[in-house]
């Protein structure tokens, strides 16, 4: 994107930032398989496993984007408006934003290039191998929603401040749906996502969150 035109959109609260492809991990792939003990994975698995991390990673483009605005309007009840104009009802989403005054919205993604790989493995009947690259995926935007959160924690710190963990659509009573509804506060920004018509995110390894903006206190 030039960059005269991310500087437009900077002004309206929306930022790019670059994030390096992770290392995933093969023992994370095999935990998020349910082996609580990687370790003790059968031998093919745990190559299985090692192959399809290495894959992530190689394959693994991400970008992201930030929107830092207000929030305009929490109540207990649910209710919760950001920047006067977005309008939201989850007690969950209340509860993370019932002490903060500003928020984060991210929108991060892989890239299509892991999932046309698995898609890839899975027609040619590569069920295994196309198991473990999904999974795989899954835990490189694991590692990346960490990381992300880590940078923000450090950027909200310059100024006394810091974040709270992530929730978004589709997470305990915060319906699903309110995706489109949530990435409208970006407004005209490109996105380097999509959304369906049933809620979901295209490239798949995509995901939102808000993240609320709190003061730390202070004791002299």
């Amino acid at each position: 994107m030039p960059k005269i035109i991310q500087q437009a959109f900077a002004a309206a609260g929306v930022r790019y930032l670059q994030l390096e492809a992770p290392a995933v991990p093969a023992d994370l792939v095999l935990r998020l398989q349910k082996y609580r003990d990687p370790a003790r994975a059968p031998s093919a698995l745990r190559e299985a496993a090692e192959v399809a991390a290495a894959e992530a990673s190689r394959l693994t483009s991400p970008r992201v984007a930030v929107w830092r605005g207000p929030v305009t309007a929490v109540d207990p009840g649910g209710a919760v408006t950001l920047a006067h104009a977005h309008h939201f009802h989850s007690r969950l989403l209340a509860r993370l934003l019932a002490s903060s005054t500003e928020a984060h919205v991210v929108v991060l993604t892989l890239g299509e290039a892991l999932e046309e790989r698995v898609d890839e493995l899975f027609k040619d009947h590569s069920a295994l191998e196309g198991l473990f690259l999904e999974t795989a995926g899954w835990a490189a935007i694991l590692l990346l929603a960490r990381r992300l959160r880590r940078q923000l924690m450090d950027e909200e710190r310059a100024g006394g401040g810091s974040v709270t963990h992530r929730v978004a659509p589709g997470y305990g009573d915060w319906p699903v749906d309110d995706q489109s509804a949530l990435l409208g506060v970006f407004g005209d920004a490109p996105l380097p996502v999509t959304v369906t018509e049933s809620a979901w995110m295209l490239p798949r390894k995509s995901i939102s969150a808000v993240f609320g903006v709190v003061r730390e206190e202070r004791h002299d």
